[in-house]
Formats: C-alpha cells, sequence, structure tokens
C-alpha cells in the first residue's frame, strides 16, 4: 500500500476535518494493529521493525496531514468570525435584486425586484452604566460609565481571528479559497 492509499483509508489526508491528537494516535494504533496485532509482533521482532521503519515517511505524512487539517480549521472559523459584523459599527440594510420570474416585454430580460434579505443593526453604545456597590455592605452607591463590555468582547476576539488569519501559512490559505 502506498503512503497516499494508507492515509486515504485512515481519513488522514489534507483537507479532512481536523481531529484531536487522541484521534491521531489511535487512528494510527488501530492500523498498526491491524497489521501487526502483538503476537505477530513477538514472533517477527525483527520484520515489525524493518516494517516500521518503512511507515516512518507515512507517519510523518499522517502528522503533516493532521497539523494542516487543525491549521486549516482554525483558519475557517477565524475568517467566519471576521466576516461578521463589528458591534460598534452596526450594520446597514442589505439588499439584493433578485429575479421575480416575469419577463420584460419589450426586452425579454429577467425583472427583477430588490429585497431587504438583512436588516440593519444599530451600533452598541461605546459605553454602558454600571452600579457601583459598597463592598461591606452590599448596597448600590451610584453608578459609573464603563466601556461596554460586548464590544471588549468583540475587539478582542476580532484580533485573536486576525491573529490566526496572518500567522496561517501560504499553502492553508490557498487550499481554503
Amino acid at each position: 500500500m502506498t503512503t497516499q492509499e494508507i492515509l486515504e483509508s485512515l481519513k488522514l489526508e489534507k483537507g479532512q476535518p481536523a481531529m484531536t491528537a487522541g484521534q491521531l494516535q489511535r487512528r494510527i494504533k488501530a492500523y498498526t494493529e491491524s497489521l501487526w496485532p502483538w503476537a505477530e509482533r513477538e514472533r517477527d521482532p525483527a520484520g515489525y521493525a524493518d516494517w516500521k521503519d518503512g511507515m516512518l515517511p507515512t507517519l510523518a505524512a499522517a502528522e503533516e496531514a493532521f497539523a494542516f487539517n487543525y491549521k486549516l480549521a482554525a483558519y475557517k472559523t477565524a475568517t467566519a468570525r471576521l466576516t461578521q459584523h463589528v458591534l460598534a459599527d452596526g450594520r446597514a440594510e442589505i439588499w439584493e435584486d433578485q429575479p421575480t420570474g416575469g419577463l420584460d416585454p419589450e426586452t425579454g430580460e429577467a425583472i427583477t425586484e430588490s429585497v431587504m434579505v438583512s436588516a440593519a443593526i444599530e451600533p452598541l453604545e461605546a459605553e454602558v452604566e454600571q452600579e457601583i456597590r459598597d463592598p461591606e455592605t452590599g448596597e448600590v452607591t451610584g453608578t459609573e460609565m464603563v466601556p461596554n463590555p460586548l464590544i471588549e468582547t468583540d475587539t478582542a476576539e476580532r484580533s485573536a481571528a486576525q491573529a490566526v488569519v496572518d500567522g496561517t501559512p501560504a499553502d492553508v490559505v490557498a487550499y481554503a479559497d
């Protein structure tokens, strides 16, 4: 069996859904034990050692595919996060021209109409009011304005997603596109 055939049978080729390191190890272990059960290894240790040495390129390819798929999944998640609107900015209505099913009698072209496919989303307030509590009694003693935690979370998530996108190798980006 070729390295590529082994990787295909184990679902370890590039572009497969990402898996955990434990899943990778279990798949490799199951494959190894299906070909060289413990009893067979004990009867022919030299043959097993030769086979195992021959498997090193396949294992290296499996680990490479594992790392690639992990980066690919992280890249797709990050780019999806970056396509979401910025909470501090909101979003305008989104309109599309969609065919009505009719034809213009003069030109014969399809008739379209503008349809709102997504309503506008108002931007969040930059600051929100927060209660000030007495640490000893727990009583509310006043209020203060603080940065909106939803905007701060959105900004942090976007920064983390952008860092993933910026750190993704070119071959993973090319595969994803």
